[in-house]
């Protein structure tokens, strides 16, 4: 198989870590979680809203790394900004390997409340949709508000996307990802 470069992307609760460890167990692929960084550099002292400033050059230099081992590498982060994916797609380029994006989507907030109330959470991940990050404070009134807001900002490529419905069961959307990645 073609070393890859798989960026998930999707809101909160919406399935991608879940989805990026299944695809990296099964193709031997590094699995760079964007949270994992974030409550690292929170453990270091960083604060929360310098995080993402220090937590993704971090995800991009670890994605660099382990592709030039030879690993392909699945990039669990939301990309809710326009130089995400055009990073993502950059280091593809330089490391001359496939590149791949998959979304993870629905509008079920009751779902992704669930699934976020039902984890585990990072020191950087918000633990329902009104209750924030351990570190950014208690309660959140506007969360469904936010996350409509995230929802409609995702930014992916303009073409070769698979766009995945996360409502489904885990082993059917594995099917669609499998396939999409059928280098």
């Amino acid at each position: 198989m073609k070393q890859f470069l798989l960026q998930m992307s999707g809101l909160p609760g919406s399935g991608k870590s879940t989805i990026a460890r299944q695809v990296g167990s099964r193709y031997g692929a590094a699995v760079v979680d964007l949270d994992v960084i974030r409550s690292a550099v929170l453990d270091g002292g960083v604060s929360v809203e310098a995080s993402g400033r220090v937590a993704y050059p971090v995800m991009y230099e670890l994605t660099r790394s382990f592709l030039a081992q030879g690993f392909s590498v699945v990039i669990d982060s939301p990309c809710g900004y326009d130089e995400i994916v055009t990073t993502g797609r950059a280091i593809a380029d330089e490391r001359d390997v496939a590149y791949r994006y998959v979304e993870l989507v629905t509008d079920d907030l009751t779902l992704i409340d669930g699934r976020l109330r039902t984890r585990v959470p990072l020191r950087s991940q918000r633990r329902a949709i009104n209750l924030h990050a351990i570190d950014a404070g208690d309660t959140d009134p506007d969360g469904h508000q936010l996350f409509q807001t995230w929802l409609h900002r995702t930014k992916r490529p303009s073409e070769g996307y698979l766009q995945v419905d996360s409502a489904q069961p885990v082993d059917l959307i594995l099917t669609e990802v499998h396939s999409y990645l059928d280098l």
